[in-house]
């Protein structure tokens, strides 16, 4: 195990800190016992090295990380989901999700590599179901996924950190092929956390990390909220961030929800009405 000086500003009191290149298990753990994961890549390219604060990020230079929305007629999927980055004006290096589902309709059967990771020639990739699936106040299926672009500095370098178009970062295949009757419904595959690091993205340099900033749903979603902090769906808690560190995460990652409708047409939708005013799609 290869362990670096911690450069994120998490709060360590709970070890969840990211921390440069503590990898090559993805069950490492601080000294309390809690898990962290490794995100950094410790790898100098084009990436800005001007320090930056939450308070001070652009909106307009956010990663924008999309879970794909599909529409089904026949009340059966089995098919491929893309979580689809919008680079923004920023590089990464590595990446650590979470998703959920709690739909009885849909299951993730296996999370695949996107195109981003096949096209750069990433060296780390691991996406595992998270057991056990019925824990207090957690969706009922969750699966967690971590890529880094290097593990461990040297020679061999990733052919490329992204594109400057939208492209995949995994594929998750989902499928409803485990039920007999589909209804008209939909079923939401969302993002979800569980510490601080979840759904984080690592920068080429290693000293910047980017955390949710605006989360978006498309579909109904259950409220598993409670008094604690974690687990939640809402994004990163303001507890995450350690305002005495000298790098502050940046909140730099708009979350867009995504998932499955399943719309059978066994009766017809009523026109809409555009006898007056007018009507407009909200996030």
């Amino acid at each position: 195990m290869i362990i670096a000086k911690p450069r994120c500003g998490f709060r360590q009191g709970t070890g969840l800190c990211l921390i440069g290149l503590l990898f090559l298990s993805l069950n490492a753990f601080h000294q309390d016992g809690t898990a962290a994961q490794e995100l950094d890549s410790n790898r100098v390219l084009s990436e800005d090295s001007t320090q930056e604060s939450s308070a001070s990020v652009d909106s307009s230079r956010n990663f924008v990380v999309s879970i794909e929305r599909v529409t089904i007629h026949t009340g059966r999927i089995m098919d491929t989901l893309e979580i689809v980055l919008e680079p923004g004006n920023n590089l990464m290096a590595g990446f650590d999700f979470r998703v959920g589902v709690e739909s009885e309709f849909i299951e993730i059967l296996n999370i695949l590599p996107g195109e981003i990771l096949d096209s750069c020639s990433w060296e780390f990739f691991n996406a595992k179901m998270v057991e056990p699936a019925q824990r207090e106040n957690c969706p009922r299926s969750v699966w967690h996924v971590v890529a880094l672009a290097e593990v461990i500095p040297d020679e061999t370098r990733p052919a490329c950190f992204g594109f400057k178009r939208p492209a995949s970062l995994v594929r998750l295949i989902v499928s409803s092929e485990h039920v007999e009757l589909v209804p008209d419904t939909t079923a939401a595959v969302y993002f979800f956390w569980e510490r601080c690091s979840d759904n984080s993205i690592s920068g080429v340099r290693g000293d910047t990390l980017s955390m949710s900033s605006q989360l978006y749903d498309y579909y109904p979603v259950p409220d598993h909220e409670t008094e604690s902090i974690f687990p939640t769906r809402l994004g990163a808690p303001k507890q995450c961030v350690d305002p005495a560190a000298r790098n502050l995460p940046i909140r730099r990652i708009d979350f867009h929800n995504g998932g499955v409708e399943f719309e059978l047409r066994l009766m017809p939708k009523p026109l809409p009405d555009t006898s007056g005013g007018r009507t407009t799609d909200s996030l």
